[in-house]
């Protein structure tokens, strides 16, 4: 017997530990609910009830292949290795297989189940199906990991056109067995999700075919214009398919395959690129570990006096500073779980250098709120965003909130869709902060042009 454990790959299609175990036989599937690690990781709750969803979809797509999925609950990963040796013998189980995941603490979590499991003669199979290149392989010629991302994607699709890449299944096929019980297995229901809004699922639908339509309808109409649509809020210019990308519903190599069949186009080689920012991020997680610890990844960084205010925080968060353009995008996270990736920049940016407020506070904000918050991702923009990461933006660079709202919002479209106490005001007004508003919206909590020379003397120290 053949056990799968899900984690955050939550799809049978292209699923390359799921392939694994079954082209060795009969195949059963474990799913482990953690709640106290979830929230010591910040994971949001519109995100968690989206893992719930999609876990119902692949309940029964499992079932369809004759795979019995189990679900069972820990607190957190302590307990993870102990639950998996004693499913291993319940079952008889004689090979495990998982998708790898890069985050010091599921890195370890995994070490100690691979180093028990191993200790009783069963067989261990680790794919790895989050990337489209395996962490170690993507090297500069000296053979050390690349720290920018320009060379790392040019390498990375150099060693994509090479031949001999493994190529997943699009449609495994299940095997005939006996229904497996464990006496400890819950229904999905039975476990301990946050409590959810009922309009995140008709936001986010979940399932393998609501991201397989999303994806073959972005890549045969908007991402052509992908490129020149992209940075624009108002417009549906981007894929939106990261909560499912992130859950694991559908995997980066169908979302590569499918951008290639547009090839010749510059706004599928655009979307390309960003699927290779996801790629880096994941490998400087792997190569890194130091960013999983709340650390900057240039060390040096770690120095910078931060300010700590929570009353300018709050403002921030909920969405009341005063320059319309970055309230709009966090009142858009709030209401929806997700933010146009443009304006994560642009609101992260005003945080750490205008606000100059620690970035992992804005990290932490972020993750407890985004349906597609990913750790290796979101670590990596804050950090570009402050200049203490790989890549990083240079600390002299800081985007000026209301220019980058003419500019990307001339129509102030998405701008009304969120402070709607704005709405009656003319297109050129609305963007700049303080300027013939209504009492009912706050003036601007800080001049931005102090700001940034604050944020500038404080990065030359």
């Amino acid at each position: 017997m053949n056990l799968v454990w899900f984690r955050s790959d939550l799809r049978v299609r292209d699923n390359l530990a799921l392939q694994a175990a079954q082209d060795l036989g009969n195949t059963i599937a474990l799913y482990i609910a953690t709640p106290l690690q979830w929230q010591a990781h910040d994971d949001a709750p519109i995100k968690l009830d989206f893992w719930r969803r999609n876990l119902a979809e692949l309940e029964q797509s499992l079932a369809s292949l004759n795979i019995p999925l189990i679900f069972c609950q820990v607190d957190n990963y302590t307990a993870v290795p102990q639950l998996i040796s004693d499913a291993i013998n319940t079952w008889g189980v004689t090979s495990l297989h998982f998708n790898a995941e890069y985050a010091l603490n599921e890195s370890r979590r995994d070490h100690q189940v691979i180093k028990l499991v191993e200790e009783m003669d069963v067989k261990t199979l680790v794919q790895h199906d989050q990337v489209l290149l395996q962490p170690g392989s993507v090297l500069n010629n000296s053979g050390e990991p690349f720290k920018v991302y320009t060379p790392f994607a040019k390498k990375c699709r150099i060693m994509m056109m090479l031949p001999g890449r493994r190529k997943g299944r699009s449609n495994p096929s299940g095997l005939k067995k006996k229904p497996v019980r464990l006496p400890a297995q819950l229904k999905l229901h039975d476990i301990d999700w946050p409590k959810a809004n009922t309009d995140w699922e008709k936001m986010w639908p979940a399932g393998e075919a609501v991201a397989q339509k999303r994806l073959k309808q972005f890549c045969s109409k908007a991402i052509k214009a992908y490129k020149q649509h992209r940075d624009f809020p108002a417009i549906a210019g981007t894929s939106t398919l990261s909560p499912w990308l992130n859950a694991g519903v559908i995997s980066i190599r169908d979302c590569w395959r499918q951008a290639s069949m547009e090839e010749s186009g510059e706004g599928a080689q655009t979307w390309k690129n960003e699927l290779l920012w996801r790629e880096f991020y994941k490998h400087i997680l792997f190569h890194y570990p130091h960013v999983s610890m709340q650390k900057a990844f240039r060390r040096n960084l770690d120095a910078i006096p931060w300010r700590h205010d929570k009353k300018e925080f709050k403002r921030w968060c909920d969405g009341q500073t005063g320059i319309p353009i970055i309230d709009a995008a966090m009142r858009q996270l709030k209401e929806t779980g997700w933010m146009h990736n443009r304006l994560r920049m642009i609101t992260a940016m005003f945080l750490t250098k205008h606000l100059l407020i620690d970035w992992r506070w804005g990290e932490k904000w972020f993750m407890t709120h985004l349906i597609d918050g990913d750790f290796s991702a979101n670590n990596g923009g804050w950090q570009w965003s402050a200049s203490t990461g790989t890549d990083a933006v240079p600390y002299f660079r800081i985007f000026n909130p209301v220019t980058q709202s003419r500019r990307f919002d001339q129509e102030a479209r998405f701008i009304r869709q969120y402070i709607p106490e704005l709405a009656d005001l003319d297109n050129k007004s609305i963007h700049d902060p303080g300027l013939h508003k209504p009492e009912s919206y706050p003036k601007p909590m800080i001049d931005l042009k102090f700001g940034r020379m604050r944020a500038l003397e404080t990065f030359k120290k």
